[in-house]
C-alpha cells in the first residue's frame, strides 16, 4: 500500500526505497526502530533532501507511534492463536481485535521482541492459551526484522509525502536547490 500512496502523490517509490536503504538495512539487522532513528534521520536529510524541520519533528514521532509491522503481527498472531485454541471468532470479534492491535501497537516499545511480548500480554489478558505462541518463537527473529524494516519504511514514506505536500510552504535551503527532491 505504501508505494501506492507515494505514487498517488507523484513520488517514485523505488527512488524513496533506494535512498532510504541505509536506514532500512540498519532497521533490518538491529530489529529496533529507536536504534535506527539517527540513521533514518540522516538518510532522510542527506539522501532524500527532506527539510530538517520536517525530519527531526516527524521521524521521532513516527518511530514511537507508527508501528504498522507490529500492528499486523498482533492481529495475525492473535487470530491464529485463538483459532488454533478452538476459540470462536465472530466478525465483530475480529474487528475488535483489529482496533486492539492498532491501538496497542502505538504504545509498543521500539526494541527487539517488544511486539512479541506485547502480543503475549494481550493474549493472556483474554485467557487465550499463550503456549501456542511458542510455535512462533523460533522464527520470530526473522519476523521482527521484517516488522522493524516495515516500520522504518513507513516512517520514510510519511516523511517523503509530508515534504512533498509542504514543499510550497517551507522555503528550500541552498542545498535543496542543488539536488532535486525525490520525484
Amino acid at each position: 500500500m505504501l508505494p501506492l500512496f507515494l505514487a498517488a502523490r507523484g513520488l517514485n517509490p523505488v527512488k524513496v526505497f533506494r535512498r532510504m536503504s541505509p536506514a532500512l538495512a540498519v532497521a533490518l539487522f538491529t530489529k529496533s526502530s529507536a536504534a535506527t532513528l539517527p540513521v533514518t534521520i540522516a538518510s532522510a536529510e542527506q539522501n532524500m533532501r527532506i527539510n530538517p524541520a520536517i525530519s527531526r519533528f516527524l521521524l521521532p514521532i513516527c518511530c514511537t507511534i507508527n508501528m504498522n509491522g507490529c500492528a499486523a503481527f498482533i492481529l495475525v498472531t492473535s487470530l491464529f492463536v485463538m483459532q488454533n485454541a478452538g476459540m470462536e471468532l465472530t466478525l465483530g470479534g475480529m474487528i475488535a481485535w483489529l482496533f486492539v492491535a492498532v491501538l496497542s501497537a502505538i504504545g509498543n516499545a521500539g526494541v527487539p521482541m517488544g511486539c512479541y511480548f506485547l502480543t503475549l500480554s494481550l493474549m493472556s489478558g483474554i485467557g487465550a492459551p499463550i503456549g501456542l505462541m511458542g510455535i512462533i518463537l523460533p522464527i520470530y527473529t526473522i519476523i521482527d526484522m521484517i516488522e522493524t524494516a516495515e516500520n522504518v519504511w513507513s516512517d520514510s514514506c510519511v516523511a517523503s509525502m509530508t515534504q512533498h505536500d509542504l514543499r510550497r510552504e517551507i522555503p528550500p535551503t541552498p542545498e535543496d536547490e542543488e539536488v532535486p527532491a525525490v520525484l
